[in-house]
C-alpha cells in the first residue's frame, strides 16, 4: 500500500501543497508540483529533507502551531502521512479543524489503526529512515479508528492491511477531504 501515489493524483504543477509531520520527504518524489512546504518538529528529519529536497520550503515547527499561523485556505493540498498518530488525541482533533480552515481543496491523511479497542499501534524507536537523535518524536500518542475518522468528516480512501516494522498485524487507514466550493 502506498499513500503516495494518492498524493501525486491530487497534486499538479499549479497547486501548493503542504506535508504536516512531513519526516525527511518520503512523498516528495511522487509529487507533480514544485510549490511544496514541509513541516516536521525534528531537526534532525528537517536536515535530512533540505539536504535532498534543497527547493523545498522546510519549516521545524509543531504542525499544528504552523496551521494556527496561516491564513484560510494558504493551501491547494495538505498531508499528514503516519503523523497525526504521533501527537495526543486532543491536539490530532484540533489539527483536523486547522487543515480544514487551511485548506483550499484537499486533505490526505494517513495514519495505522492498531490492534485492540483503542487503534492504538505501537511503535518503539527505530532510528526511523536511518536518522539517529529523533525517536523520541515516533512515538504514537494517540490511535485512530475508521469511525472516528469518518466523525470528523474524514472520507475513506483506503483500509489495507500490513504487518509494522515490529511485526505487529494493523489496519492502514487513508482518508480524504475534500473542500465544498
Amino acid at each position: 500500500m502506498n499513500p503516495y501515489n494518492y498524493i501525486k493524483e491530487a497534486t499538479d504543477p499549479d497547486k501548493t501543497f503542504l506535508s504536516l509531520c512531513s519526516g525527511v520527504g518520503l512523498e516528495f518524489q511522487f509529487l507533480q508540483t514544485p510549490h511544496i512546504t514541509a513541516v516536521d518538529l525534528s531537526p534532525e528529519y528537517i536536515e535530512v529533507l533540505k539536504t535532498n529536497y534543497p527547493k523545498v520550503e522546510a519549516v521545524q515547527m509543531d504542525a499544528l502551531e504552523y496551521l494556527k499561523s496561516c491564513d484560510d485556505n494558504s493551501f491547494d493540498v495538505i498531508s499528514i502521512i503516519d503523523g497525526i498518530e504521533h501527537m495526543p488525541k486532543e491536539a490530532g482533533l484540533e489539527l483536523i479543524q486547522e487543515m480544514k480552515r487551511v485548506c483550499k481543496e484537499k486533505i490526505l491523511s494517513f495514519t495505522p489503526q492498531g490492534p485492540g479497542e483503542d487503534g492504538f499501534l505501537k511503535n518503539e524507536p527505530h532510528n526511523a529512515w536511518g536518522v539517529e537523535g529523533a525517536d523520541h518524536y515516533q512515538i504514537h500518542l494517540s490511535g485512530w479508528t475508521a469511525e472516528e475518522l469518518q466523525e470528523f468528516g474524514l472520507e475513506p480512501i483506503l483500509h489495507a492491511n500490513d504487518v509494522s516494522q515490529h511485526g505487529e498485524p494493523y489496519t492502514a487507514l487513508m482518508y480524504g477531504w475534500t473542500k465544498d466550493v
